[in-house]
């Protein structure tokens, strides 16, 4: 026997939404899987700041600012 069309209905929209809800938790996990990576990266290079080779570079510059009208 077949499902009347409300039931049938009802059964498409809940398969939609749990669709929908598999795919925005699919991309919530990849941005957080990067804020993730990036975060842990920056306090990687914070914690070990001595085995990081760099030299600081002073640029000094003049410039005019416009007049107004």
């Amino acid at each position: 026997m077949h499902a009347p069309a409300s039931l049938q209905q009802k059964k498409k929209k809940k398969t939609f939404w749990l669709k929908q809800l598999h795919s925005w938790h699919w991309i919530s996990s990849a941005i957080s899987l990067i804020g993730l990576l990036l975060f842990a990266f920056t306090g990687i290079t914070l914690n070990h700041a001595a085995d990081v080779e760099g030299s600081p570079q002073t640029v000094e510059s003049q410039q005019r600012c416009p007049r107004p009208f």
